[in-house]
């Protein structure tokens, strides 16, 4: 018996010998390019001939100030349509609040930041503003796990878009705890989801862009460089996006501008172009597909047979 203990000793040491050398392992280890791409499984890339792109954030970028116009947008929505108060009008967005990956709670009001096993992080649960204790998170969920019942009641902000929707929900929250008012917290997810939705589909926020470029918009030459290289190894192209046309080829247009010739078009750097296409759904819906007269952005009436 002493001698599995002894063994049992000695291998726990060593395991906790090698994990205190860890940060003098990753020392020795060499650096990594930030901006690299890294794959957990090899691709011969010379063997895929169709390559897809998105347009929002993949070929376009924007600034940070994208997120203050969605912002400013559907709080004037929430204050004009849905009759919130005025005092509304004076929040501004604030980007050093929101980050990726949240979820908000629509039973407790809560924003949450869960880590890999489902368990609230001990700085990520706001509510409101404020950021909640560890004994206040306990007290409110009774542990830091989300529970299958719990979280049937979280919604993900996931993408890059949804830092405005984030921080105009918390905004909204500690408005009414400020003034000291009952709500529902799915009332406010209700209304502030519907805002952000109106102001992407009523194209409020691609006039916006389109107004004022310089503003919104980054410029990259790089992409031109990648989307040339693979015209010229024979590559077939294809644009993909739910954003109508001509939001992407008004943006088009900017980034490539200082690039492209007199007579070069972005369309001719793409074998088909498809606009509006109302992803995830597009995959698994059928539909016919509409030809759009570039000049004024206007559906044409033709039966498209093929696609080449």
């Amino acid at each position: 018996m002493d001698d599995e203990i002894a063994k049992i000793r000695s291998e726990f040491d060593a395991a906790k010998l090698g994990f205190i050398k860890i940060p003098e392992v990753l020392k020795q280890m060499p650096k990594m390019n930030p901006k690299g791409i890294y794959v957990n499984k090899n691709l011969r890339l010379d063997n895929v001939q169709v390559y897809g792109f998105d347009y929002d954030y993949t070929l376009a970028h924007y600034s940070s100030n994208l997120q203050s116009l969605i912002y400013d947008l559907a709080k004037e929505h929430m204050v004009n349509e849905f009759r919130y108060p005025d005092f509304c009008m004076s929040f501004k967005y604030d980007p050093t609040f929101p980050i990726r990956g949240l979820y908000y709670d629509k039973q407790k009001g809560c924003l949450l930041k869960l880590d890999f096993f489902g368990s609230i992080e001990p700085d990520g649960c706001y509510f409101g503003r404020r950021k909640l204790s560890r004994e206040e998170i306990e007290e409110i969920y009774g542990t830091r796990h989300i529970g299958r019942d719990q979280a049937r009641g979280l919604v993900g902000l996931m993408d890059l878009f949804c830092f405005s929707e984030a921080c105009l929900i918390a905004d909204m929250v500690q408005h009414f705890v400020d003034a000291k008012l009952e709500f529902d917290p799915s009332y406010i997810y209700q209304d502030v989801n519907r805002a952000i939705q109106h102001v992407h589909r009523s194209g409020l926020v691609h006039r916006g862009i389109l107004s004022d470029p310089q503003r919104y918009l980054l410029k990259n030459g790089q992409v031109l460089r990648f989307l040339r290289m693979l015209r010229e190894k024979g590559k077939k192209l294809f644009l993909l996006t739910n954003s109508p046309y001509y939001f992407v080829d008004g943006g088009m247009h900017f980034m490539l501008e200082d690039s492209l010739g007199y007579r070069d078009s972005w369309r001719e750097l793409f074998d088909v172009v498809i606009a509006k296409a109302n992803k995830p759904d597009f995959y698994t819906s059928e539909h016919p597909f509409r030809l759009v007269f570039q000049l004024i952005n206007f559906f044409l009436f033709c039966i498209i047979l093929l696609i080449r």
